[in-house]
């Protein structure tokens, strides 16, 4: 049996790249990039089915407001590993009054927050982590 770091080859060097076979799917408005891209994901993982990605929508209650907080839940919810790294453990206030935020961001702001808050007990893996950051 291998192990992941067998499996996944020769260490990169800077300047290498992977490319992988991710199948484009177009989002269908102007606020749905980040979840056209987790469909991506779970297309090229082999783990979506339209109808139980439709039913983790509803059951994680993500509308036309997502965060990127609730895509790391979505993620978890179809038992992807990932780590959602991110510069600020919460709401980023200098968002309020870009267009796309400011008719709902006081009442986003609240449930943004609360996920963030509820992420370790719920097992989605969050890090405060920036360009500058060399995780360990």
């Amino acid at each position: 049996m291998r192990t992941e770091a067998e499996a996944a080859g020769p260490p990169l060097e800077p300047g290498d790249f992977v490319q992988l076979p991710v199948p484009v799917i177009q989002q269908l408005y102007h606020w749905d990039c980040g979840l056209a891209c987790s469909r991506m994901v779970l297309r090229y993982l082999g783990q979506l089915d339209d109808s139980e990605f439709e039913r983790a929508l509803q059951k994680l209650q993500l509308t036309r407001s997502i965060w990127t907080i609730d895509l790391a839940y979505l993620m978890h919810h179809f038992g992807v590993r990932h780590r959602f790294c991110t510069q600020t453990l919460g709401v980023d206030k200098g968002y309020k009054n870009q267009s796309f935020y400011r008719k709902h961001f006081d009442t986003e702001e609240t449930r943004v927050n609360q996920l963030f808050a509820q992420a370790k007990a719920c097992k989605v893996l969050v890090e405060k982590w920036n360009v500058q950051h060399q995780h360990q």
